[in-house]
Parts: C-alpha cells; sequence; structure tokens
C-alpha cells in the first residue's frame, strides 16, 4: 500500500487485554458468532429484539432527537409517522449491528454477494475514464457496508477517514476492517479526521477513491447554512475544494438493508454536476440537495439519532 502518513495508531497493546477491557472482546466475538449465523433467522430476532427496545426508557434522550431532527425536516409528518419511522429505524439498527461481524470475518466472496449494487456503473465508468470518485455517503447505518463490501471488496481503491471511539478495542477493530480489502491495493487508507483534507486530496490524485460523510454538524465558525428538507443546516463547504483539488467527480451513495431480500443495498446516483461553482454556498446547497435524494431512497434507516442541527441560523437556540 502507498504510505500516506497517517498519525493514528491503532495497534493493540498489552493493556488491551486487561479485564476492563473483556466485555469489549466479548462483544467482538458474539459478533463473530452472528456472522455466521443464516440471514433470515438472525433478521427476526434482530428485529424481535428491536421491537421489544423501543419503548426503553434507555432510548428515550435519542428518539427526542429523532423526533425533533424528522419534524424540522418534514413539519407535515404526524407524530404515528414519525414514530412508525423511528420503529423501522430501529429494526434496521438491530440487523445491520447484527450483520457487522460479516465485514471483518467473513470472505471477500461473501460480502460481494451480500451487496445489491445500484448504479455501480457510474462508478466502472470513472473509472474507465482514470477518474478518481468522491462517495458523498450521508450518515446511515450500513455506510460501512458501502465502504468495504461494495466497493473495495470489488477491487475499487478507497481512502476514507473517522473519528476515534472513546474504547482503543474498537479502534482496532473498526479500522482494520474498514481497511481489510485496501490493504490489498496499493492505493488507499484511512485517515483520522484530525488530518485535515490534504492527505484525502492526496489520494484522490492519486487515483484512490474517497468515501466522504459530509452531513455532521461542525459548528457555527466551520460551516454554511444551506436548505436540508424544510430547514437549514449547518453544513461544511469543502465539496468544491475536493472536487476540484482532487480531480474528482462526485457520486452520491447511499446504503439501506433490505430485511426482504436479506442483502445490503447500496445505491449509488449519477455523478452530480456543477460542483465546484462559482461559490462555496452553491456548491452546499447542490451537495444538500443531493443527500436529500440519496435519503428519500429511504428515510427510515438516515442517523435521525445525530445533533444533525445543533448549530441552528438564530445564534443561541438550543434545540435539543
Amino acid at each position: 500500500m502507498k504510505e500516506y502518513n497517517s498519525r493514528f495508531d491503532t495497534s493493540l497493546k498489552p493493556a488491551h487485554f486487561m479485564p476492563k477491557y473483556w466485555l469489549t472482546w466479548l462483544s467482538l466475538g458474539f459478533l463473530f458468532i452472528f456472522s455466521f449465523i443464516p440471514v433470515k433467522p438472525r433478521d427476526a430476532f434482530a428485529a424481535w429484539v428491536a421491537n421489544r427496545l423501543y419503548n426503553a426508557k434507555f432510548l428515550n434522550k435519542r428518539k427526542k432527537i429523532a423526533f425533533t431532527n424528522i419534524g424540522l425536516c418534514f413539519p407535515d409528518y404526524t407524530e404515528q409517522q414519525k414514530d412508525a419511522l423511528m420503529r423501522e429505524n430501529l429494526r434496521s439498527v438491530a440487523q445491520i449491528a447484527l450483520s457487522l461481524g460479516e465485514i471483518a470475518f467473513r470472505s471477500q466472496s461473501f460480502l460481494v454477494k451480500r451487496i445489491n449494487f445500484i448504479g455501480e456503473e457510474y462508478v466502472k465508468e470513472a473509472e474507465a475514464n482514470g477518474q478518481a470518485i468522491i462517495f458523498l455517503a450521508p450518515h446511515c447505518y450500513g455506510v460501512d457496508f458501502a465502504g468495504v463490501a461494495a466497493i473495495s471488496a470489488r477491487g475499487y481503491p478507497l481512502s476514507s477517514m473517522f473519528n476515534d471511539y472513546k474504547n482503543p478495542i474498537f479502534d482496532w477493530f473498526v479500522t482494520n476492517y474498514r481497511t481489510r480489502f485496501s490493504r490489498l491495493h496499493e492505493k488507499g487508507t484511512l485517515y483520522h479526521r484530525s488530518e485535515g483534507l490534504k492527505p484525502c486530496i492526496k489520494s484522490l490524485r492519486d487515483k484512490a477513491h474517497f468515501y466522504y460523510l459530509p452531513d455532521e454538524d461542525h459548528g457555527r465558525d466551520k460551516s454554511l447554512f444551506s436548505p436540508f428538507y424544510a430547514t437549514q443546516k449547518a453544513t461544511l463547504p469543502v465539496i468544491g475544494r475536493l472536487a476540484k483539488l482532487g480531480r474528482a467527480v462526485i457520486i452520491p451513495t447511499y446504503t439501506s438493508y433490505n430485511a426482504e431480500t436479506g442483502k445490503v443495498d447500496v445505491i449509488c446516483h449519477a455523478p452530480l454536476a456543477g460542483i465546484p461553482s462559482a461559490t462555496e454556498q452553491q456548491d452546499t446547497d447542490i451537495m444538500n440537495a443531493a443527500i436529500e435524494k440519496v435519503v428519500d431512497e429511504n428515510r427510515a434507516q438516515y442517523m435521525w439519532t445525530l445533533k444533525l442541527f445543533k448549530t441552528r441560523p438564530e445564534e443561541d437556540l438550543k434545540i435539543y
């Protein structure tokens, strides 16, 4: 693999095997076991658990955040519609969570078969034209299946970035499964978010595609306000610079777990036109409109429980 000098160290240390981490290791053991259980009974079990946990008190805070977000985006939704959406959301979370071990422990050929890759022709066309790709992928629960099983496992070189977890065992586990197929290529790796955009641009220029999650709230000082459904969202205005400096096309991408087929639908839309434009505001508006379109593929699997709108146009307004 080409070395990009990432400063993030996820190697295991002797201290990581001390008793304080045994529960984490046990959790990974359960993920290993679940990864080999047939999909249909595992999905049924996950749905059963989700249905019974929906009204648990420990979920109240996250449900309140989600209902606030949904209300801002879709003011015409009734309380019953919000409730139905979040019940489906929790079922999807449970089904994807119990599937997560597959990405780490199952074979490359198994993972390729688990994916229904819709719109892969756009990826192939960009590759045939020698173009780098920014996969514009808003936060949904199956994001790792798209990056690992749909893109990397099919031989497309990929880089991405992330923040570390508070648990170093999860850091080790997640970074290793996210790079397990990238390590087979000469290009692509995983960067810590603190390293900024420079290594990502370097990767794109080397024709390693970039998996970009664009919808976090980074605060007023770093953001522009841009329409998102029926509200305004503080959005990091970097997509135009990434596309220009990385000489890349932008392919909006969404991941949706399909409980009926037992497969993961990874959906690529046509490359975005018009970015980079004349202004960062216009770039950001085009991007958010594209995010809306992919989220509409399955609204119930978007991460509505994130504090997506923490920064509001009205200063000092707190909605969570």
